[in-house]
């Protein structure tokens, strides 16, 4: 499997695993530091360190996260790691019959979405940050089929892996490379009723 590529989800027992609250949550935090201990973890998102632990054992149980080999251990802590770069859940890959699952996942997702929107905005603007004036907003309502919502998904997925996998030179460089930080991109595609 391309670890540079969301791995296709077709077990359901991940599925209904990963929608669990506090698991997302972790694999959210988790991405966003790369490599963690389940302290660390469980302090970004504000549990204890023994359920943190028992919640990214259970993932790294279903192949969803693994211990980082790279970063050494201290003491009994381990470190954590996505074993993808990304997961892909879709009924064409588990089935009709888990619509229902995949939209608790779907909220579960828009939830923290809209929590990370929330925490954006709490810090309020500032004119002499120009980084965060670069944040954006889009939206539109398009008359789709089917098959053209697949295809806007795989080219959306395309683009935001051709900005992730591309290779940045070191910050520290001397060339007056800009300040990089860490994104959150969400985008959300749903029927309208």
């Amino acid at each position: 499997m391309d670890k540079q590529q969301p791995r296709r989800v077709t077990q359901v027992e991940i599925l209904k695993s990963f929608s669990h609250p506090l698991r997302l949550r972790l694999y959210y935090a988790l991405a966003k530091r790369g490599s963690a201990t389940a302290t660390v973890l469980a302090k970004d998102i504000g549990t204890t360190a023994q359920l943190a632990f028992y919640h990214l054992n259970r993932m790294a149980e279903l192949g969803v996260l693994e211990e980082d080999s790279h970063t050494p251990a201290r003491g009994r802590e381990r470190y954590w790691r996505q074993s993808t770069q990304g997961l892909s859940f879709t009924t064409e890959d588990l089935g009709a019959d888990t619509l229902s699952d995949l939209e608790a996942l779907h909220r579960g997702q828009a939830g923290i979405h809209f929590e990370q929107l929330q925490a954006f905005f709490a810090t309020g603007p500032d004119p002499d940050d120009q980084f965060r004036n670069t944040a954006f907003g889009s939206d539109m309502v398009l008359a789709l089929n089917r098959t053209e919502v697949d295809l806007l998904r795989q080219q959306l997925t395309d683009l935001l892996l051709r900005f992730r996998n591309t290779p940045h030179p070191p910050a520290d460089n001397d060339e007056g490379d800009e300040d990089r930080r860490d994104v959150f991109v969400f985008v959300h595609a749903f029927p309208m009723r």
